[in-house]
């Protein structure tokens, strides 16, 4: 059985690949196929995270477990992953995070690969990886806005704090 997987960058001009692998294929092999098709430094850091449908980020599936009995790429297959799901986050290189996004484009549970196959390819990868902006569900304060003044408030209503 394979999967199309549509691997896009997330950069503001397209850049994507689609990418035919077995389903039995771990996701090391999803991993180094990603790596040859954006000709991406092989020898960074890398990692899957389970995402939902907004994208947002969830556990993280590294290349290589930092932690006792975390998952790790080799122990997982393809198949695992996308029985439960159809989107997928990437991050190679922690530095400069070089980031994308896969989808299930299609499953053929007849067909059979001998090898990872790049279907398409299209745009050019920039020389630079894009600054990747964090978005907190928090509060925005202005530069100029005194964050901990509320916190100072309180602190400041002890008369006398000797005492304590």
């Amino acid at each position: 059985m394979t999967v199309k997987l549509n691997v896009i960058l997330d950069y503001k001009e397209d850049v994507f690949r689609e990418i035919l692998i077995n389903t039995e294929n771990t996701l090391e092999d999803l991993h180094e196929a990603i790596v040859n098709a954006f000709a991406l430094n092989p020898e960074e850091m890398a990692a899957f995270y389970l995402t939902n449908e907004e994208w947002e980020q969830g556990e993280e599936i590294p290349l290589m477990a930092m932690q006792p009995n975390s998952r790790e790429m080799q122990n997982i297959s393809v198949n695992d992953i996308f029985q439960n799901t159809e989107k997928l986050l990437y991050v190679n290189d922690f530095l400069t995070l070089w980031r994308f996004m896969i989808e299930v484009e299609e499953i053929d549970e007849i067909k059979e690969v001998k090898e990872v196959e790049v279907l398409l390819s299209f745009g050019k990868m920039p020389d630079k990886a894009p600054t990747v902006r964090f978005i907190s569900d928090q509060l925005n304060y202005s530069d100029n806005e005194d964050v901990y003044e509320d916190m100072l408030d309180e602190f400041n209503d002890f008369e006398n704090y000797e005492d304590y």
